[in-house]
């Protein structure tokens, strides 16, 4: 695909984020953690020797090339490689800020930039001259997808990452396709996961009846769902008498949705595998930071989250500053008692999301009470529950 030329230095920008992501992953993996770079100007000031020093190893030597001048708050071009963009900002002498440096390293085929220090106060921005050996494509853009601000064109970023890994690439109305059989899918315009893992689809599935249980039983002890939440201790407290173990899942401010494990106010240390997950599976709505409201209820975060944390009830604490916190909850009265024909039947008449599968939905419940399915019914203390599906739909229980 034929990608426009950019004329603006967010278009610049958009070219290259995608690209200088994988590069970053790449090159951090070969060096292991650095200790220290060491730089040696050319006598004109136009080249750089650059040696990195790591940890374990030896050390790595390569050369790169002064693109860039910096002087407190400035930065002045050295390189004409952007001058034919008639781009203001990639001109001259500029107010310094981080979108310069990205857009320089995209003029450079995203090549590893580096700040070098003068004696003189001011600081040299250096191109290096290396390409680290690249992962495959499909972990490229787990990892890097994140990095997409709200705003920028995704059609444009996925272009120009096709283009820098020399892959074709086709847009479909709910599917973008790359040469190497990587696939991204998208839900009214939006990239929600990259196929080739555990998909969205099926692990709400697996949560599904297993947390509408669990949401039972929780109603049962607490009808009003009235619970408290210290976060210094990670406990709350339910009915004003129970306390058990919270695990802050999210926090709810307006139509932000903020995963905890992104938080520094909040211990979500206990959830940072949910991310994990994400980042193993390609399911982006869980390795973003911040999501929206929106997207975390149309997509059953929470059943997810459970499923993956092994945590099955929740609640959601207002708090005093207009937020809400999404906990969750465990303690040994929360965990499900032996099943039993009255309950599981109760269960199986949980309305399920008209777009997962139903049939993996009652096969996964089944398996996580430890109860016989045969495909057709579950047994229950010696009693069958009948279930009819019309293709992925459960229509009766009974």
């Amino acid at each position: 695909m034929e990608i426009p030329r950019p004329t603006s230095l967010i278009d610049v920008i958009t070219d290259g984020v995608l690209g200088q992501s994988c590069i970053d992953q790449a090159f951090a993996a070969q060096l292991g953690r650095v200790t220290g770079v060491e730089f040696n100007l050319s006598d004109d000031a136009t080249s750089a020797n650059v040696r990195i020093n790591r940890a374990a190893g030896a050390h790595f030597d390569t050369t790169g090339e002064v693109i860039a001048w910096i002087d407190g708050q400035e930065l002045e071009w050295v390189s004409t490689r952007g001058q034919d963009l008639s781009i203001p900002e990639l001109h001259g002498v500029q107010p310094l800020h981080d979108d310069l440096i990205t857009a320089a390293r995209t003029l450079y085929n995203n090549a590893p930039a580096f700040i070098a220090p003068l004696c003189n106060g001011r600081s040299a921005l250096v191109i290096i001259n290396h390409t680290p050996k690249l992962d495959d494509a499909r972990r490229g853009l787990i990892e890097a997808l994140p990095r997409l601000r709200p705003g920028m064109d995704h059609k444009r970023a996925l272009s120009s990452f096709a283009a820098f890994r020399n892959l074709g690439i086709r847009f479909e109305h709910n599917r973008i396709a790359f040469s190497d059989g990587t696939s991204i899918l998208l839900q009214e315009g939006q990239i929600i996961e990259i196929t080739g893992g555990l998909g969205l689809r099926d692990v709400r599935a697996d949560a599904a009846f297993m947390s509408a249980e669990h949401q039972l039983l929780f109603d049962a002890i607490s009808s009003s769902h009235n619970v408290t939440f210290n976060s210094d201790t990670n406990v709350a407290t339910v009915e004003n008498e129970h306390q058990v173990r919270a695990l802050p899942l999210a926090v709810i401010d307006g139509s932000r949705w903020v995963w905890a494990w992104s938080l520094r106010e909040l211990d979500g240390q206990a959830t940072a595998g949910l991310a994990r997950f994400g980042y193993d599976n390609g399911l982006l709505l869980l390795t973003n930071p911040e999501i929206t409201v929106d997207q975390a209820q149309a997509f059953d975060l929470i059943d997810v989250a459970k499923q993956v944390l092994r945590v099955w009830t929740h609640a959601v604490v207002r708090q005093e500053d207009g937020t809400a916190v999404v906990l969750l909850l465990d303690h040994p009265r929360l965990h499900l008692p032996p099943a039993s024909h009255a309950a599981v039947e109760a269960t199986l008449y949980h309305r399920l999301p008209s777009d997962i599968d139903a049939r993996r939905a009652v096969a996964s419940y089944a398996a996580h009470r430890e109860l016989p399915f045969d495909g057709f019914a579950i047994t229950v203390e010696g009693q069958q529950i009948n279930v009819t599906f019309e293709g992925d739909r459960l229509i009766k229980v009974g």
